[in-house]
């Protein structure tokens, strides 16, 4: 059996984002741990495979979290991820990590402005789809990959340490337009400052685990 781990957050009742490649391929979907230790079953409602992004839905009650507006995101912003990472070794718990980010995504590939941004929090695999959080415990973006630092280290002779990358909250905020979620918009506080221990009590039980099976199939690499 083929799985893949991933994390998802709720957005609005019953709908949750997660990252495309979590569940490209894959036979089902399940969302949890939800109180009991169940899993309930999860449909795709829409995908976006360019910028690595689904909505699906599952019958899960919780708070939705509010986004912020990109443009009043400054680069330098001190920014929080909760997911699942390496569930297979670090166990299906959530956890939290703190960054700043470190300003837009652009390559030899693309335009300056690709609707993604780098940021210093860091992420593993299980971590793709979780929510990347302002101080204030708003939606910035979400965690998509993150730079593979052994590549880059055997073809430069220098190791990266905490380079990820995230999609932007106006490129969600874009993608959500034609579909039944009403996302919350709020504006971006740079004046209050929670505690890390703060954002992950107010914020943590929005986010899920998100399993995508696969059965009877030669397994593939796992995706960051």
């Amino acid at each position: 059996m083929q799985v893949s781990v991933g994390t998802g957050f709720v957005v609005a009742e019953g709908y949750l984002l997660t990252a495309q490649h979590v569940l490209r391929g894959q036979d089902s979907i399940w969302v949890g741990p939800l109180e009991g230790r169940k899993w309930v079953r999860a449909q795709v409602v829409k995908f976006d495979n360019q910028l690595d992004l689904a909505l699906i839905s599952a019958k899960v009650s919780a708070a939705p979290l509010s986004f912020a507006a990109w443009s009043e995101v400054p680069t330098g912003l001190e920014v929080t991820a909760i997911g699942y990472p390496q569930p297979r070794l670090q166990g299906l718990s959530k956890k939290i990590t703190q960054g700043l980010i470190n300003g837009n995504r652009s390559d030899r590939n693309e335009s300056f402005d690709a609707g993604f941004f780098q940021f210093s929090a860091e992420v593993q695999i299980g971590n793709s789809g979780g929510p990347v959080l302002s101080p204030d415990g708003l939606v910035v973006g979400m965690v998509q990959k993150k730079l593979n630092a052994l590549d880059v280290a055997e073809r430069t002779k220098d190791l990266p340490v905490n380079v990820s990358y995230g999609l932007k909250s106006s490129e969600i905020l874009g993608f959500l337009k034609d579909t039944p979620v009403e996302p919350s918009v709020k504006s971006l506080s740079l004046t209050t400052n929670l505690r890390p221990y703060q954002i992950f009590s107010f914020k943590q039980g929005s986010v899920f685990a998100v399993v995508g099976r696969k059965t009877n199939t030669t397994p593939e690499p796992a995706q960051p």
